[in-house]
């Protein structure tokens, strides 16, 4: 398959939305994209209650304070 960039350096891809690709960078001109897996996501599940008269939600599971601070990590660096 042959695709060709748009003026703003875009390349269109025909795949369905929310499909997620590796990029692996060979040399200086040469792309690879692996189709990964879907993620499953779960559904978070709140409840809200009254902590010293501020309303605070809180989540049915704990919060993995490594992968949240890797996450944002992550969207600093985009």
């Amino acid at each position: 398959m042959t695709v060709i960039a748009d003026n703003k350096k875009r390349v269109t891809l025909p795949t369905k939305p929310g499909e997620r690709f590796d990029v692996q960078t060979v040399g200086d001109e040469k792309f690879i994209l692996t189709r990964l897996a879907p993620i499953e996501a779960r559904t978070a599940k709140v409840t809200f209650k009254k902590v010293d008269g501020f309303t605070v939600g809180e989540l049915g599971h704990p919060i993995n304070e490594a992968a949240l601070k890797a996450a944002l990590a992550e969207a600093e660096s985009e």
